[in-house]
């Protein structure tokens, strides 16, 4: 997951680590900030962690990664909107890896990137249900500071008609 903001661009490591499974050249800033300090193991205890980038490079760098998802897209979604995304996700998934099966041996070795796009894919999958498990409760992560968290806004939604109510109801004074 990565979260946009004006200054920075946040990226859960979990992602970073995925960026070694593809041919993309990672800008050096980016990969002396995560890479440079030697030996970097990700795991469950902190694959839910974001760096911060905030140099220019970085940040179009990672908004141009459409298969991290974008925190600021669906932090506001239902589960149910959440569920339809990842459904077509997989639809188109699907569809790519049957046009590449389809594809001749000689076909297959040319559009190779196919099969990348296809995991990038997958893995998008993988982050909004994680996406849905946070908002859910089922998954707990900490946002980097000053990014409310989905049940913040929740807590919002849910004051909003109250005030609008209590503002067509208001007691008069006497």
């Amino acid at each position: 997951m990565k979260i946009i903001t004006e200054k920075a661009v946040y990226v859960q490591k979990n992602d970073i680590a995925y960026l070694n499974n593809t041919d993309l050249p990672i800008p050096a800033s980016i990969f002396m900030k995560v890479f440079g300090k030697g030996i970097v193991i990700i795991d469950d205890s902190n694959r839910y962690e974001f760096e911060k980038f905030e140099e220019q490079n970085e940040r179009e760098f990672f908004k141009d990664l459409d298969w991290i998802v974008d925190y600021n897209s669906v932090k506001e979604l239902t589960d149910e909107e959440i569920i339809e995304i990842g459904q077509g996700i997989a639809k188109k998934r699907e569809q790519m890896a049957k046009k590449f099966n389809a594809m001749s041996e000689s076909e297959r070795k040319k559009n190779r990137d196919m099969v990348t796009q296809c995991e990038l894919l997958e893995f998008k999958m993988y982050s909004l249900r994680d996406i849905l498990w946070f908002k859910q409760g089922y998954l707990k992560m900490t946002l980097p500071e000053g990014i409310e968290n989905p049940k913040e806004l929740d807590l919002k939604k849910e004051k909003e008609p109250q005030k609008l109510l209590s503002k067509i109801f208001a007691k008069k004074k006497k």
